[in-house]
C-alpha cells in the first residue's frame, strides 16, 4: 500500500462517516426526547406544510367545541325562562276559563281574575326584559329577525316571524278564492242567502250559530171555555148584553081571597161555567089585596137570606102581573132555572114551570195591535150575534170578525195579522201571525158590565200589551236579536259574532226560511271557507294560503323564508319588504363561515298572539276577561301566546339538539381524527427511532474506532527511515 503523510485518506473516510452517524445520532436523540418526527421542515418539508394545517384545523375544531358548548348554555337560558312564561301564559288561560263562567261570577271575582292577569302579563314582561346570558339580553327582542313592511300594507298581512337576510324583498299575493259557507241544517227556519251567505271577515273554522230563544208570536190566551151551560143552553151572542130572566104566568094586578095561599118556588142557579147551586125551595105567602109587586118583594127577602142565591138573584113584579126572576148580572155566564111551583090557594095567582134560560153577552171584543211596519192600532171586534154550539164555530167567526176589525196590516200575509186559534182543546188564544218582539196585542177594557164577550173568554184585562218573542241567536257566543220574523214569506238578516263598531266583527247573511214556524231553539254548525292566495316571496314559487292562517313561504332556492298570515277581508296585492337580521350568530366550525344563526322573538306580552283573525284583542298585552266576549276573546289570544311560546322553545330545543348537540359531537369527532392524522405525520415512532438511535449510536462508537485506527496508520512511515 501506499504511504502518504500529508493526506490521511483513511482517517477522512473515518471521519466523514462518523461526522454521518454522529448527525443520525443527533436527530434520533432529538426526535426521541421530542416525541416528533418532524423537528423542523427540514425533517420532512412536506410533511411539515400538511401537519402545520391539521395543527391549525385542530386548535379551531377545540375552539369550536368550546363555542358549541357555551352556546348550548346560552340556549338552555333562554329555554328556561321561557319555559317559566309558558307556566305564566297556562295559568292565564285557566283565570280566562274561569272568568268565562259569567253565570256564575259577580263583578268582584272578575275583577279579581282580571287584576292577577294583569299581575302575570307584568311578570311576562319582567322575564322578557332581564333574561341574559352575561350581559346578553336574550328575549328583549334585540336578538330578532325583523322584517318591517314599507309600503300601505293594502293587502292586510302580518308577518309573524322572519327568515330572511337583511335587504330589501317582496311578496304578492294574488286572491284565487273567494270565502264561503255552508250550513250543516236548515231545519231550525235558517238558511244562507246566497248559497253561501257571503261570510265577511270569518276564520276558516266550524263556527257555532246558537238559538238561545225561538221566536213567537204576541199573544193573549183565554181561560177554559164552556159553551154549554150546566141546564143545556148553547152560548148565545147578541148586540147587546142581558140577563137570564123567566117569568111567571099571572092573571091580575092584585090578589083576590081566593088567590090567598102558600106558594112554593124553586130556584136553581149557575154562575160562570160552575156549578149549579142546586135547587133551593122557597115559601112565599100571598094575602088578599097583595100585588106582584109586594109577592116580588116577600120572594126576594128571602132570596136574600139564602147563602147560594143571595145578591146573584133578583125578583121583579110587572104591571101585567107577572113575576120576573132574573140574575143580577148580565152575559152568557149566569143561567137560572126553576121548576114547576105549586100552592094550596083556591085559584093560583102565579106560577113558574119548569124552565131554564141564559144570559146573552156582548159581542164586541176591544183590541190593540202593534207590527213591525204599523203604529198601535184599536179596534173593536165585532163577533157575529149567534148562538154557538161548538168551539170551532166560534173560532171561524172571531177570525172573521178580527179580519174586518185590523184586515192585513202589512200587506204581505195571506191572511190578517192577528187571528184566534182553539188551543189545549177549550181556549181561545189570540196571536199575532208574525213573530217577534216587534209586535204585541193588547185587550182593552171596552164597554162598561159583565156582559162583555172577554167575560165569557175569561180574558183579563191588559194594562199592559202582550208581546212576541224575539229570537235570539248566537253567533261564536255573540247575541244578536231577530225582533221580526214575517208569516209565510222570507226575509234577510245579518249575523254577527261581534259587537259593531268591532274592527273584527264578522258576519254572514241568513234568510229567514218561509213558514208559519218562525225560528226554533237548536244548534246549526257553519263551515267557512276562508279565502286563498297565490303567494310569492321575492317572485318565488306560489304557496297557496288561506285567509286568517299562518303560513310559511319560501324564495325560488328555499334558502329564505317568511311566516305570515293574510287578513280574512284581504283582496291580495304586493308588498315590499324592509329586513334587519340581529339573529344570534354562533362560529360552530374550524374554518370560514362555518356559522349558524338564530333569531329569539321578543317575549313582551305586547309581542305575543298578535294578529289573531277575528280577534277585539291586538296582543295579550290587552286582554281584559270582566265580560263574556273578552273572556272569549282572551282565551284565543292566550292559546295563541302558548303557541309562539312553545313553538320558540321547539326551535330551540331543535337548534340545541340538532345543530349545536349534534355539531358538538361531530367536532369532537373530527378533532379526534385530525389529531390522530397529524400525529401519524408528526409524531415519532419511538421504536423506530429507538432502533435508528441504536444503530447510529453503534455507528458512532465504530467510527471513532476507526479513526484512531486511521490516525495509526502514518506512523508507519517512522518505520521507513
Amino acid at each position: 500500500m501506499a504511504l502518504r503523510i500529508n493526506h490521511n485518506l483513511a482517517a477522512m473516510n473515518a471521519n466523514r462517516n462518523l461526522a454521518n452517524s454522529s448527525n443520525a445520532l443527533e436527530k434520533s436523540m432529538q426526535k426521541l426526547s421530542s416525541g416528533f418526527r418532524i423537528n423542523q421542515g427540514a425533517d420532512d418539508p412536506a410533511g411539515l406544510v400538511i401537519s402545520e394545517q391539521f395543527r391549525a384545523q385542530i386548535a379551531g375544531l377545540n375552539r369550536a367545541i368550546g363555542n358549541s358548548e357555551g352556546s348550548i348554555s346560552m340556549i338552555q337560558t333562554a329555554e328556561g325562562a321561557l319555559g317559566e312564561i309558558s307556566n305564566l301564559l297556562i295559568s292565564m288561560r285557566e283565570l280566562a276559563i274561569h272568568a268565562a263562567n259569567t253565570g256564575f261570577n259577580d263583578a268582584n271575582q272578575l275583577a279579581a281574575d282580571q287584576a292577577e292577569i294583569d299581575n302575570a302579563i307584568k311578570t311576562i314582561d319582567r322575564i322578557a326584559a332581564n333574561t341574559q346570558f352575561g350581559t346578553k339580553k336574550l328575549l328583549d327582542g334585540s336578538n330578532d329577525n325583523i322584517a318591517t313592511i314599507t309600503s300601505a300594507n293594502s293587502s292586510g298581512v302580518t308577518i309573524k316571524e322572519s327568515f330572511l337576510n337583511s335587504g330589501a324583498h317582496s311578496i304578492s299575493a294574488t286572491k284565487i278564492a273567494d270565502s264561503t259557507a255552508s250550513l250543516n241544517t236548515t231545519s231550525l227556519g235558517l238558511s244562507l242567502k246566497n248559497t253561501d251567505g257571503d261570510p265577511i271577515n270569518l276564520t276558516e273554522d266550524i263556527h257555532n250559530i246558537d238559538v238561545l230563544q225561538a221566536s213567537d208570536v204576541a199573544k193573549k190566551t183565554s181561560d177554559s171555555i164552556t159553551l154549554a151551560d150546566a141546564f143545556g143552553n148553547d152560548l148565545v151572542l147578541s148586540a147587546t148584553a142581558s140577563v137570564a130572566m123567566i117569568s111567571s104566568t099571572g092573571i091580575a094586578a092584585a090578589a083576590t081571597a081566593s088567590h090567598a095561599g102558600s106558594y112554593t118556588v124553586v130556584i136553581n142557579y149557575q154562575e160562570n161555567g160552575e156549578s149549579p147551586s142546586s135547587n133551593q125551595t122557597f115559601n112565599v105567602t100571598v094575602a088578599s089585596g097583595d100585588n106582584t109587586s109586594t109577592v116580588a118583594s116577600n120572594l126576594q127577602s128571602q132570596i136574600n137570606l139564602n147563602t147560594s142565591l143571595a145578591g146573584k138573584v133578583s125578583v121583579t113584579g110587572t104591571d101585567s102581573g107577572q113575576l120576573r126572576i132574573k140574575t143580577s148580572n148580565q152575559g152568557a155566564q149566569y143561567s137560572i132555572k126553576t121548576e114547576a111551583s105549586s100552592n094550596n090557594a083556591a085559584v093560583t095567582y102565579f106560577s113558574f114551570a119548569a124552565i131554564d134560560d141564559r144570559g146573552e153577552s156582548a159581542n164586541v171584543l176591544n183590541f190593540t195591535v202593534t207590527t213591525a211596519t204599523g203604529s198601535a192600532r184599536t179596534s173593536d171586534v165585532t163577533v157575529g150575534a149567534a148562538t154557538y154550539t161548538s168551539l170551532s164555530s166560534l173560532v171561524t167567526a172571531t177570525n172573521t170578525a178580527l179580519d174586518t176589525a185590523f184586515g192585513k196590516v202589512q200587506g204581505d200575509t195571506a191572511t190578517s195579522d192577528i187571528v184566534s186559534s182553539l188551543v189545549n182543546t177549550n181556549q181561545l188564544q189570540f196571536a199575532t201571525q208574525d213573530e217577534g218582539s216587534d209586535y204585541s196585542i193588547k185587550i182593552n177594557t171596552g164597554a162598561a158590565g159583565t156582559g162583555n164577550l172577554r167575560n165569557v173568554l175569561k180574558l183579563t184585562d191588559d194594562t199592559l200589551a202582550n208581546t212576541g218573542l224575539a229570537a235570539l241567536v248566537a253567533f261564536d257566543n255573540f247575541t244578536n236579536t231577530i225582533t221580526k220574523v214575517n208569516f209565510g214569506s222570507t226575509q234577510d238578516i245579518t249575523l254577527k259574532n261581534k259587537a259593531d263598531g268591532d274592527v273584527s266583527q264578522g258576519t254572514v247573511e241568513m234568510t229567514v226560511s218561509t213558514g208559519a214556524n218562525g225560528i226554533n231553539i237548536g244548534n246549526l254548525l257553519l263551515d267557512v271557507k276562508a279565502a286563498k292566495f297565490d303567494v310569492r316571496l321575492d317572485g318565488g314559487p306560489a304557496t297557496s294560503v288561506s285567509a286568517g292562517n299562518t303560513a310559511t313561504i319560501f324564495n325560488a332556492d328555499r334558502s329564505q323564508s317568511l311566516k305570515l298570515s293574510y287578513a280574512l277581508t284581504s283582496q291580495g296585492g304586493t308588498e315590499t319588504i324592509n329586513n334587519i337580521d340581529r339573529s344570534l350568530v354562533f362560529q360552530i366550525g374550524a374554518n370560514v363561515g362555518q356559522t349558524v344563526n338564530i333569531g329569539l322573538q321578543g317575549m313582551q306580552a305586547s309581542s305575543l298572539g298578535r294578529g289573531i283573525a277575528g280577534n277585539s284583542f291586538t296582543s295579550l298585552s290587552q286582554i281584559n276577561v270582566t265580560t263574556s266576549s273578552g273572556a272569549q276573546s282572551s282565551q284565543s289570544i292566550i292559546d295563541a301566546a302558548i303557541n309562539e311560546v312553545s313553538s320558540t322553545r321547539g326551535t330551540l330545543g331543535s337548534f340545541q339538539k340538532n345543530t349545536l348537540e349534534s355539531n358538538l359531537r361531530n367536532l369532537r369527532i373530527a378533532a379526534h381524527n385530525l389529531t390522530a392524522a397529524e400525529s401519524q405525520i408528526r409524531d415519532t415512532d419511538i421504536a423506530r427511532e429507538m432502533s435508528e438511535f441504536t444503530k447510529n449510536q453503534i455507528l458512532v462508537q465504530a467510527g471513532v474506532a476507526m479513526l484512531a485506527q486511521a490516525n495509526q496508520v502514518p506512523q508507519a512511515v517512522l518505520s521507513l527511515f
